[in-house]
């Protein structure tokens, strides 16, 4: 059953819902201002930290429009069915928005200021948000620790506490009509930023074959990263409207560090890595122990990699290079 005046699971604000229930499933999809095109199997996820990340991630980075790209919460299997209908859809989960939500607060004020930008169609253009929207993009409390929510007079003030902060440092303009301009000090600051944002990345690009046969290692991979507190960039994985390669590149360039597998000889990998490498990022280097063996590149071969058998191998490997080699 669709209503489309109904009220976001999430962040409260109005959107059109669909519950389905039988006796063997049950889920609901939201399509809402501030949070996007949403699936949701559970809801054990922080309401607060969930909104804010799908806001940023989901919302305002411009994902492609074909109806089957929505963000899906609920367990790995029940994604992976999913997935085989809507192959565009993006699994979110509880660790990963955890991971990204922890920033300090002129983290979270440097994000405010670039999704501003990303909203400003041109300089001085006035930015017109929800209610909904401000309280996701100010990583506004909510909710309480019992579930119950926020007073209106409680949100109020953290909405324009940030607005002052903001304000003050001459980053924004606030409207008569309640809409943001972006000043000359605000893209100033957005300009330094994306000049040195890699430097407190939590990203980490993953290089590797996308084969099936593949899919097990790149789970334990996956895990490895955000075991140690980052958040994995796989390509296949992520959303966009631009061509592959600079996309690709463009991705390394906002990682933190690089991991690349080499297995099956992947001439994507060799390519990925070392052009991270000429930007003087850190390359792990892991693959396969057949692979490794049966003719791996010469110059790869003399770079310390690591070697894994069975996937069970990787992740306590994988977790103990992060932590000794990248700051």
């Amino acid at each position: 059953m669709m209503d489309y005046n109904g009220k976001c699971d999430i962040c409260g604000g109005n959107a059109s819902r669909e519950t389905f229930i039988s006796e063997i499933d049950a889920y609901t999809f939201l399509d809402c201002k501030a949070c996007g095109r949403v699936l949701m199997y559970e809801h054990s996820i922080n309401k607060d930290s969930l909104a804010s990340f799908l806001y940023y991630n989901c919302k305002i980075s411009s994902p492609i429009e074909d109806k089957k790209y929505f963000c899906f919460i609920g367990s790995k299997e029940k994604f992976e069915k999913k997935q085989k209908e809507c192959p565009y859809a993006r699994f979110v989960s509880n660790q990963e928005v955890d991971i990204w939500y922890q920033q300090t607060f002129s983290e979270k004020m440097d994000k405010i200021l670039i999704g501003f930008s990303k909203l400003s169609k041109y300089n001085g253009n006035s930015i017109e948000m929800t209610y909904e929207q401000y309280c996701s993009a100010f990583f506004v409390k909510r909710y309480n620790s019992n579930d119950s929510e926020t007073t209106q007079e409680e949100r109020n003030k953290q909405i324009k506490f940030i607005k002052n902060y903001l304000s003050e440092n001459k980053f924004i303009k606030e409207d008569m009509n309640n809409t943001i301009t972006l000043l000359p000090n605000g893209f100033k600051r957005i300009d330094d930023l994306q000049k040195n944002q890699t430097l407190n990345s939590k990203n980490v690009f993953v290089a590797m074959s996308f084969d099936e046969n593949m899919k097990e290692a790149r789970e334990t991979i996956r895990k490895a990263i955000l075991d140690t507190g980052y958040i994995p960039i796989i390509m296949d994985e992520v959303e966009h409207n631009n061509q592959i390669v600079p996309e690709m590149l463009y991705k390394i360039r906002q990682s933190k560090f690089v991991i690349a597998d080499f297995t099956g000889h992947n001439k994507g990998a060799y390519y990925e890595a070392g052009y991270a490498a000429g930007l003087g990022k850190e390359v792990i280097h892991i693959c396969k122990k057949d692979s490794f063996d049966n003719n791996i590149h010469f110059d790869v071969k003399q770079i310390n990699t690591i070697i894994w058998e069975t996937e069970t191998n990787i992740t306590e490997k994988l977790v103990n290079r992060i932590r000794a080699t990248i700051e």
